[in-house]
């Protein structure tokens, strides 16, 4: 099978295949650069980089590395290179809640490429009419719309908790603590995230894990209205995946993002 059908069939049970690529190599070596070897997140791994010496030589050297983005792994002092790159499946956000603020949100997030579902179980607020950005619009309680799309989340989803009460705040993060997302947010004064937080350690909840919640949910921009707060909520989920600073530009030093 040729090394680009193996990692499109790869990718379609695994989306998060690591791909490393042999792009320069000594002389004698020349007609291994291009060879593939895949990583899957069990463990396995596929294929061979020149032979069986030089990819434990890899592998050895990728445990000691964390994935900060593509880069050129560098072997015998340059003369061998190796491209590093991930297979991502695409970013996927769950929007619980079809209120004002969602369909900004939603809308936003599509623009952002993400896969967005919708879940509320009103009919009125959980249809396709009022999110026709959004992927999927489930109609359904909040317990069973999370637990139908549990299998389909993982760290590069974002789930945002924008209900229409605390009985169903506190009802979808009970359900989404349990999950290892990539970014989950709930909408709430201090006050009321304060309380939801101290109930929740009560039943037994670990504070560790509660931290990782992002409430109040969003970045200090200024505005209240449901578009700017849908933007300060867009804003921070892309900082939280991209690693972003939040700062201005022009206190960072970092290059312009366009001319």
């Amino acid at each position: 099978m040729a090394q680009f059908e193996q990692l499109f069939e790869a990718t379609q049970d695994h989306p998060e295949v690591q791909v490393l690529t042999l792009v320069r190599a000594l002389p004698d070596q020349v007609q291994s650069v291009g060879e593939m070897l895949l990583l899957y997140p069990d463990g396995r791994s596929d294929g061979c980089l020149i032979d069986q010496n030089f990819t434990d030589e890899v592998l050895r050297h990728l445990q000691e590395q964390v994935w900060q983005g593509p880069r050129l792994l560098e072997f015998a002092e340059g003369k061998q290179q190796v491209f590093w790159d991930k297979w991502l499946d695409r970013r996927k956000a769950v929007v619980l809640g079809g209120g004002h603020i969602s369909q900004p949100l939603v809308q936003f997030l599509a623009q952002l490429d993400f896969d967005v579902t919708v879940v509320d179980d009103r009919p009125d607020f959980a249809n396709e009419a009022r999110f026709p950005e959004a992927q999927r619009v489930v109609c359904n309680s909040f317990a069973q719309g999370i637990t139908d799309l549990q299998s389909e989340m993982n760290d590069q989803t974002a789930v945002v908790i924008v209900t229409r009460g605390h009985r169903y705040d506190l009802e979808c993060l009970r359900k989404i603590l349990a999950i290892p997302v990539g970014y989950l947010g709930m909408i709430g004064s201090k006050r009321r995230v304060r309380e939801i937080v101290h109930l929740l350690v009560e039943e037994g909840f670990s504070p560790a894990l509660l931290q990782k919640v992002y409430a109040p949910i969003g970045i200090d921009l200024g505005g209240a209205m449901p578009a700017e707060i849908a933007l300060s909520i867009a804003a921070e989920i892309i900082a939280v995946f991209n690693q972003g600073s939040l700062r201005f530009l022009t206190q960072t030093g970092k290059a312009e993002h366009h001319e």
